[in-house]
């Protein structure tokens, strides 16, 4: 893959010069200004080494964080910066490589900045060919909110899960989490009681690695199913439940409306409210937001409405529009549940709708409502000019397996960091790569070039289509090519086990061992005259879908 290609996401701007810094040893050397433990682990210890005296590296780095335009300037000049300078924000930084002395110096107005610089050198730095390429590059974020979301049904997350994940988005850029599994009782049905000693350890946690990562954990709660709106005793419990989080530093929260009944489950507040169950909930929100404010004026609140998806407007969009505090963005999952287009323009008409800013729950890759069914796609159709509307940030709902997630999670980090260069496929090659590196690349993208279709993109399997339907066009002339491609996928299995990521290749499992055992089955009915024995296989390999049913289908009709 071309080296410029690797870092994700995109940098908005590169130039390479035309020259290579070269390193003879298995690990890379680095001096460094900088102690930071969160920086320091950019760099795994399997490839990297950090030495005491600059004379002994291979690299050394230096960093420079000032908020000062004056600073800003003096190290374009001192460093012979070429490249016009947008707007720097605390996420934004500058990088120069220099050959002569074997230096890499990067400016950022924040520690962040110089985070996200640090991510985007390891991944520049070419271990196969053993060198790094002489850049000049400014980088800085298209949306101000990049993350993701644990908001979908179904066995919520691991522990584990968890912490790779937030780790997973300080690799990629991406600045938020927000913690909202639908199953986790505590944040639902239970939203009452306090979180158990041992869940709220785990989500010290959390907090801790999402720190380190400049990732911003988002906590959230969703009442609505329960909740009686006009008890002074119920919304007590509700701050009480916000604020064991706010105590720990956390400053950003979100109250979830998705999902529950269009109407008031009590008496009373059917009398209190009108029974205008919008209301009801504004009167929360605000008050919640009140109470966060009094408590840290540093805190923030988002609310996800009950009306998160559809296009049309209501008496319960206007109600939020007049009396939801102007401060609070509302949430919406665009032209549908799952969008297979976003567009400025239709952001703009809900925006109206609302009279909020809005923040974007993508639900994509998010599998919760396809059991069985595995997306490895790129994002796609979403406007690259997205983010200069009042959209302010973009959280993505993955599948419930993280692992294979992802896929498709780098090409989202890739979209919302640099929505101008965005290129879906570019983005979908690289995401490969940097998942399973070169020697696995290839079949990691056969494997992922099967499962595309989702609720957001049409058609998987392409290659697949085109040589069965030749196939079927000429089969005296066509029957080796089609072999040639089922030979391939037969293999998947036990050529994908030995990629290094073991948890990956645990999420990927039972599909990649369905896909390799069809392959098989229809490479089996091409060449032999058992016809029937062979199709009855078929119904013993589980309900996992693979190739959009497609191979099931050539092996019955055969």
């Amino acid at each position: 893959m071309n080296l410029f290609l690797r870092p994700n996401p995109k940098p908005k701007k590169l130039v390479y010069e035309g020259a290579n810094i070269h390193f003879e040893s298995s690990k890379f050397s680095i001096f460094k200004n900088f102690e930071e433990e969160n920086f320091v682990k950019i760099f795994p210890s399997e490839q990297f080494v950090f030495v005491k005296g600059s004379d002994r590296a291979d690299l050394k780095i230096e960093s420079i964080v000032s908020p000062s335009e004056k600073d800003l300037n003096e190290f374009i000049e001192s460093n012979d910066i070429e490249l016009s300078i947008d707007i720097m924000d605390v996420e934004s930084y500058l990088m120069k490589v220099k050959e002569e002395n074997r230096t890499v110096k990067i400016f950022s107005k924040s520690k962040k900045g110089i985070f996200y610089g640090l991510q985007t050198l390891r991944q520049l730095i070419d271990f196969e060919n053993k060198l790094l390429p002489v850049v000049e590059i400014f980088d800085s974020p298209s949306f101000k909110m990049r993350g993701i979301i644990e908001g979908f049904y179904g066995e919520p997350w691991s522990h584990q899960n968890r912490l790779d994940m937030i780790n997973f988005c300080g690799r990629n850029k991406m600045n938020t989490y927000w913690y909202a599994p639908k199953d986790d009782p505590y944040h639902r049905e239970k939203w009452r009681e306090d979180y158990p000693e041992e869940e709220m350890e785990k989500i010290d946690e959390l907090i801790k690695v999402s720190k380190g990562n400049f990732v911003d954990f988002v906590f959230c709660v969703s009442p609505g199913l329960s909740m009686k709106f006009s008890d002074q005793k119920e919304f007590d419990l509700l701050c009480k439940k916000y604020y064991e989080i706010l105590s720990k530093g956390v400053k950003k929260f979100s109250i979830l409306f998705d999902d529950i009944p269009e109407k008031l489950n009590y008496e009373e507040d059917e009398r209190e409210f009108e029974g205008n169950y919008g209301l009801a909930q504004i009167y929360i929100a605000n008050k919640l937001y009140e109470f966060l404010k009094g408590k840290d004026s540093e805190a923030s609140l988002y609310l996800c409405p009950t009306e998160y998806w559809q296009e049309e407007d209501s008496m319960y969009r206007r109600t939020i529009k007049e009396h939801l505090n102007p401060e609070i963005p509302v949430i919406w999952t665009g032209k549908g549940v799952w969008s297979k287009r976003v567009t400025r323009k239709n952001a703009d008409k809900i925006l109206n709708q609302f009279g909020h800013d809005l923040i974007l729950w993508d639900n994509y890759p998010v599998n919760d409502a396809d059991q069985g069914e595995l997306f490895l796609a790129p994002l796609m159709n979403r406007e690259n000019d997205l983010c200069i509307s009042r959209v302010k940030g973009v959280i993505s709902n993955p599948m419930n397996q993280p692992y294979a997630s992802m896929l498709a999670l780098q090409t989202i980090a890739d979209y919302l960091w640099n929505s101008q260069g965005y290129d879906p496929w570019c983005s979908w090659n690289k995401s490969i790569f940097n998942l399973v590196g070169s020697d696995f690349f290839e079949d990691m993208k056969l494997f992922s070039e099967n499962f595309l279709k989702s609720r957001i993109f049409g058609e998987t399997s392409f290659k697949l289509k085109s040589l069965i339907k030749e196939f079927r066009n000429d089969s005296l002339n066509k029957e080796k090519e089609l072999k040639e491609y089922l030979y391939r996928l037969s293999n998947l299995e036990g050529k994908l086990k030995y990629i290094k990521d073991k948890k990956l290749y645990d999420d990927i499992h039972p599909w990649l061992k369905k896909l390799s055992q069809l392959a098989e089955i229809a490479s089996k009915l091409l060449s032999s005259n058992e016809k029937v024995d062979i199709k009855n296989e078929v119904d013993r390999l589980g309900s996992y879908v693979v190739c959009d049913g497609i191979l099931e289908k050539f092996i019955k009709e055969f």
